[in-house]
């Protein structure tokens, strides 16, 4: 049991610059902690990072209802993104909405440029503003629609959290980490969906049981790690740490970043699932963060994962200048 916070620290000219402090919990499927660092049942928003959880209700309903062979693995990836808005991924969603007759207007998230430079500029050339399905969100509002369509749910104010869709979610979310989440703060995301919080232990147990195999909910998981692991780009994009953290472990993995220095971790191969947070949100050492946990579980260095995990940072003219490491 570590109870200290993982320590991580940006360098430069071999003197500390910043200095940030990340909490962080391991545990298993029943929610035995194993391994915890600094504040480790703290409440947090885990915001997107709990997309492949909220992602699992409507897999379960094409499962029972024999439809599952509707979505692909690039449907089932992009529902769970927070893509970076290039043409691949709004081509996904566009398919995704289309296959089931459901218009982008329905899409309840706001529209934004893509986060990928070349992409932004290639929309700023081609028309006058964003749409809804360039929102780093969209994959994960279609899947929202499609669910109240499978359902019989009216399709407007579907975002809302008392709207049938939110709260078959929430079904599963508090099956899955053992809690009533809407006894815990919640409030609205970015992107106008529902943004529960918890203490990180719950949250760490949900993704320990997204491990488990053996029943229609365990095989709705092991569908989701499958079509990320299989299309790992739809989930984040060009440079993302999630597409290439996904890529590189496969279905052995499932990690999912989430805002303010968030990520969710699924370890398929091991059966257990964890979190972390950085205190003060800077996403670039979460990722550094996540380097360290997923070594603390068990999983083997990924060379082409060093720049996620230990980052060298450099100039405008590409001279290295200092490094992110931990202390």
């Amino acid at each position: 049991m570590i109870t200290d916070p993982i320590h991580i620290i940006a360098e430069r000219g071999g003197a500390m610059e910043s200095s940030h402090l990340v909490d962080g919990v391991i545990c298993d499927a029943n929610g035995a902690v194993i391994a915890a660092y600094g504040d480790y049942d703290r409440l947090v928003f885990p915001r997107s990072a709990i997309k492949p959880l909220q992602a699992i209700a409507l897999v379960e309903w094409l499962m029972a209802h024999g439809r599952a062979d509707e979505l692909s693995d690039d449907d089932y990836s992009v529902i769970c993104a927070s893509h970076n808005g290039e043409p691949a991924h709004v081509k996904a969603v566009e398919s995704l909405l289309s296959c089931f007759e459901i218009g982008q207007d329905l899409l309840h998230c706001g529209a934004h440029w893509s986060n990928h430079q070349p992409s932004c500029l290639a929309q700023a050339k081609s028309i006058d503003a964003p749409q809804k399905i360039h929102n780093n969100c969209s994959g994960k509002h279609a899947g929202m629609l499609v669910l109240g369509q499978m359902i019989g749910a009216p399709l407007q104010g579907y975002a809302d959290v008392s709207h049938q869709v939110q709260q078959a979610i929430i079904a599963v979310i508090d099956e899955m980490a053992d809690m009533h989440t809407l006894d815990y703060t919640h409030g609205i995301d970015g992107c106008g969906a529902p943004a529960f919080s918890a203490p990180m232990t719950h949250w760490a147990r949900a993704f320990a049981q997204f491990t488990k195999r053996g029943d229609r909910r365990g095989a709705a998981c092991q569908r989701i790690a499958e079509a990320i692991a299989s299309s790992p780009f739809l989930i984040g994009g060009t440079g993302r740490a999630c597409t290439q953290v996904n890529k590189a472990y496969g279905a052995d993995l499932t990690v999912k970043i989430g805002a303010e220095g968030v990520y969710a971790i699924a370890a398929n191969r091991f059966g257990v699932g964890a979190m972390l947070k950085v205190r003060d949100g800077n996403m670039r050492i979460a990722g550094v963060a996540l380097g360290k946990i997923l070594a603390d579980i068990g999983y083997e260095e990924k060379p082409e994962l060093a720049g996620h995990f230990s980052p060298i940072l450099t100039n405008w003219a590409g001279d290295e200048v200092g490094r992110i490491t931990l202390s």
